[in-house]
C-alpha cells in the first residue's frame, strides 16, 4: 500500500492471510513520525495514517520497521500516539508522547533531538505560510 507519509513512494504491506501489517518506518513504539520535506508534509503523514488504520482490522500483528513487534491492539494504540504527535505539531503545541524527553526508552533519546528540529521547521513553515 503506497502512501505519502513518511516520504514520497513510502510504502506498508498487509499479508493479508496472516493477518501481518509491515509498516515501514511508520508505527514504532520508539520512533516519533518522522515528516520529509514535501509541500505539507503533516497532511500526507495523516493520509497514510488513515490508509494504515483502514486495514486495521484484518490486521493481528503489526510489524515497524523500528521498535518493537505488536498485536492488533498495539496498531490503534500507535496509529493514535502517532496521529496526536502530528495534531501537536500543526497546532504548536508540545506533544505529550512518551517516545521524547526523559520517557524515552534507553538508547533511544536522540529522538528528542529528531522532534526539536521537525518542530522548529513545521513552525518555520507555518510562519512563512502565515506572511503570504
Amino acid at each position: 500500500m503506497e502512501h505519502p507519509a513518511h516520504a514520497p513512494g513510502h510504502a506498508a504491506l498487509l499479508i493479508e492471510e496472516c493477518g501481518v501489517l509491515v509498516a515501514g518506518d511508520m508505527l514504532s513504539d520508539v520512533l516519533i513520525p518522522m515528516l520529509d520535506d514535501t509541500a505539507d508534509p503533516l497532511e500526507d503523514y495523516l493520509v497514510g495514517l488513515r490508509l494504515l488504520e483502514g486495514v486495521a482490522g484484518d490486521v493481528e500483528v503489526l510489524v515497524p520497521g523500528h521498535g518493537s513487534v505488536g498485536g492488533a491492539d498495539q496498531l490503534r494504540v500507535r496509529i493514535d500516539q502517532d496521529r496526536a504527535y502530528v495534531h501537536a505539531l500543526r497546532d504548536g503545541h508540545a506533544p505529550d508522547d512518551p517516545r521524547i524527553g526523559p520517557s524515552a526508552k534507553p538508547g533511544w533519546e536522540w529522538v528528542s533531538d529528531v522532534h526539536n528540529g521537525q518542530a522548529q521547521r513545521v513552525a518555520r513553515r507555518s510562519e512563512r505560510d502565515e506572511t503570504r
